[in-house]
């Protein structure tokens, strides 16, 4: 059982980080080519992604092996410690978007050139972060493992981020408001921040 476990495990969070890697590297270089900070912060983010699902898989794979002398009791705890560090990553990224977003309005530097292409890879990102998150969630389930749903929980959260992006750079084109893209950006920053404190608060079971 614990094998099974393992092995489910490996794998969901194989595919988590290559998902990840591929969305965070379209993302990133996007935010650099158009100067979008709303783009690039969900880049970041998915950059981060990519700590969480190897965290996850180390941590389901310590849970996972059987009492020893050192732990009689079983290393279920190492999922419940996993957790709190996903959500310290994650408040991290969440924090140094927000000053970077800050930043953007105070001096006014707002400024997206390729506004297509940031709707396309917003449009990308959002249908891509939906089936992991669902992937996700069911492995959770499954295995019934707290930080894979924590994990789940932030793919949820990057659904609305690239939502957000996508909504945000659609309404750039329409109106012609640079600033949205830098207001939009805080705004991921703090939904960012928000999960990761859910995530930490949250009851941990083995």
């Amino acid at each position: 059982m614990n094998e099974d476990r393992a092995s489910v495990a490996r794998m969901g969070s194989i595919i988590g980080v290559a998902g990840n890697a591929l969305l965070a590297v379209i993302k990133v270089f996007t935010g650099f080519f158009t100067g979008s900070m709303a783009i690039l912060a969900d880049g970041v983010d998915s950059t981060t992604d990519i700590l969480t699902s190897i965290i996850t898989w180390i941590s389901t794979s310590v849970s996972s092996k059987p009492p020893d002398a050192q732990h009689p009791y079983g290393h279920e705890r190492a999922d419940a410690v996993a957790s709190k560090i996903v959500s310290m990553i994650i408040f991290f990224a969440g924090a140094q978007l927000a000053m970077s977003s800050v930043q953007k309005l105070f001096t006014g530097e707002s400024s997206v050139e390729n506004l297509e292409l940031v709707i396309v890879v917003a449009a990308i990102s959002s249908v891509t972060k939906y089936f992991l998150y669902r992937y996700k969630m069911s492995i959770g389930k499954k295995i019934d493992s707290s930080v894979f749903v924590a994990d789940a929980m932030n793919m949820k959260l990057d659904i609305v981020i690239s939502l957000s992006v996508l909504g945000g750079s659609i309404f750039v084109g329409v109106t012609g408001l640079q600033i949205i893209d830098s207001i939009v950006g805080l705004v991921v920053s703090a939904l960012v921040i928000k999960t990761s404190i859910e995530i930490f608060g949250k009851p941990t079971t083995s």
